[in-house]
């Protein structure tokens, strides 16, 4: 049988890449910050997701900032190991998370790899970023809630009406009134479904109100079941995630009695109010604004309970998906493949992260021992 690949063809593609090679590095100078564009231009931009590009070049500006600035030249060809290693300490010294330092390392690496094999001129000492160890990952913790954190934080929101109210002497006398911007059943149906689906923030925000199965909120209530359907995912995946008592309650209370008033033709399920200047043009609420509603909701809850034990501030997006995971993974005897689909993550490394139990939980199973 002949071989698959011919000496012939095999030099025929050298020649075919040495020619693109040519043609990647014709007319670019030795500059880190040329290189940078050249290389987002024709590897990065259009080929990656949007989200994936912006961090690469985000990364990509990092170092070259930090190069410059340590030697106030831009010579691509004058880096060298040193450099990267110093700018990986510079990272540490940050305080960014040792998954973060290593994902701008991984950034670097890939274009310092590909100048190598376009230019290798231009690395004389070769690939600086080559052989860089990683950062060592700590211990991946366990954020869930308790139990009991989770039965203070809904009860405290199906109180959050009273938490938005106007306060004050002038306005004890009157009918109790909301402030204007404010948006009690939107932030309760957000904290509801999150701890129902374990959605990230981003996916959270993403949803429009079409997604919705089924879609009114009459048929929300009388629903034995129902479901967020086509949620869009990391990697372009998607997935159904199903809603629990609570949540449809929680979201058809926001349906009707919140929405409408800030819908006007936004297609987006959760809506800033309209009145804030800066709404987005449709509407769509911001994944930082999220942020700030549950950083509120949790510092209310710990002003509402008198266990410190119960305490659940800083209340993040992340705290209530992992509280979903733990108690997936308990009704489903850590089923991996369970996981896997309804949070719609593939590491297992995160998968047993989420499956771990809070602390609390932990020590009480030891307690009888």
């Amino acid at each position: 049988m002949p071989p698959k690949t011919a000496p012939g063809h095999q030099a025929h593609r050298r020649k075919i890449t040495s020619r693109k090679n040519l043609a990647a590095a014709e007319g670019v100078p030795d500059s880190l910050r040329a290189w940078i564009d050249r290389y987002l231009a024709l590897t990065v931009r259009g080929v990656r997701s949007e989200a994936v590009t912006g961090k690469i070049a985000l990364h990509l500006d990092r170092f070259h900032a930090h190069f410059v600035e340590a030697y106030g030249r831009d010579l691509v060809s004058a880096c060298l190991p040193r450099d990267v290693r110093a700018w990986q300490q510079v990272l540490v010294t940050r305080g960014l998370a040792p998954a973060t330092v290593n994902n701008h390392l991984a950034s670097l690496s890939a274009f310092t790899t590909w100048v190598h094999a376009q230019a290798p001129a231009h690395f004389p000492a070769g690939d600086p970023a080559k052989g860089i160890g990683e950062l060592g990952l700590p211990p991946l913790e366990p954020r869930a809630l308790t139990d009991e954190q989770v039965r203070s934080l809904k009860n405290l929101c199906d109180r959050l009406l009273r938490f938005h109210q106007l306060k004050g002497r002038r306005h004890r006398r009157a009918e109790p009134r909301l402030r204007a911007n404010a948006r009690p059943w939107r932030d309760r149906a957000i904290v509801f479904l999150l701890l129902s689906t374990g959605l990230r923030r981003e996916e959270l925000v993403r949803l429009d109100v079409d997604q919705v199965v089924p879609g009114t909120p009459e048929e929300l209530r009388a629903a034995r079941r129902a479901r967020m359907a086509r949620v869009r995912g990391k990697g372009k995946t998607e997935r159904s995630v199903f809603l629990s008592a609570d949540a449809r309650a929680a979201l058809a209370d926001y349906l009707e009695r919140e929405r409408p008033g800030d819908a006007g033709e936004a297609t987006a399920l959760f809506l800033s109010a309209k009145g804030i200047p800066s709404r987005a043009a449709d509407g769509r609420l911001s994944p930082r604004a999220v942020n700030l509603i549950l950083e509120q909701v949790g510092r209310w809850h710990d002003a509402d309970v008198r266990d410190p034990a119960r305490y659940i501030s800083p209340l993040r997006p992340h705290d209530l998906r992992h509280t979903f995971a733990f108690q997936l993974a308990r009704v489903t005897g850590a089923d991996a493949y369970e996981l896997e689909r309804r949070l719609g993550h593939r590491s297992q490394r995160y998968i047993q992260r989420y499956t771990n139990p809070p602390d609390p939980v932990a020590a009480g199973y030891v307690e009888g021992f």
